[in-house]
């Protein structure tokens, strides 16, 4: 009996199995990077969004220098709610490298929305320094997720 055509089809099947095995794991490990970034689009817009919203209720509140302290407190603390959310969410999903910058951003609009308790108007070095400060936290932060997304490597349009 010849053996050759049994081991050749034998062998072209396995050739055969094992390019669709490849394709297949290729396909998948990119639609999986393909959903990681995504994931990490929304996370991230969501994070900048929630302090960049809560930043400009606190700008308003500062604003409006006709309020009582109770009602600063109060419109100050419910700008600010929100964030948290995705606060913890970016802490738990995101890479560290993304998550200081992160928290700091967090906490300088933090300060923000204390300075607008205490009734620190436009103008003041107080009211200029917090804001600053999470500008300049807001521009570390955009930096660090625009490195772990590596969207200054995609091609412009």
């Amino acid at each position: 009996m010849n053996w050759t055509p049994l081991l050749a089809t034998l062998l072209g099947a396995a050739i055969a199995t094992g390019s669709a095995l490849l394709v297949e794991f290729r396909k998948d490990r990119r639609e999986a990077i393909v959903e990681q970034r995504r994931s990490k689009r929304e996370l991230y817009g969501a994070y900048l969004g929630a302090l960049s919203q809560a930043r400009s209720e606190l700008q308003l509140i500062f604003l409006d220098q006709g309020m009582t302290e109770a009602d600063r407190r109060t419109a100050a603390r419910r700008s600010f709610a929100k964030c948290y959310e995705t606060r913890y969410q970016l802490e738990v999903f995101a890479p560290n490298a993304v998550v200081q910058p992160a928290l700091d951003y967090f906490r300088a609009v933090r300060r923000a929305r204390e300075a607008a308790i205490h009734g620190v108007a436009p103008g003041e070095p107080e009211h200029d320094r917090v804001f600053q400060e999470a500008m300049d936290a807001l521009t570390a932060v955009r930096a660090a997720m625009r490195l772990d997304m590596g969207t200054d490597r995609l091609p412009s349009a």
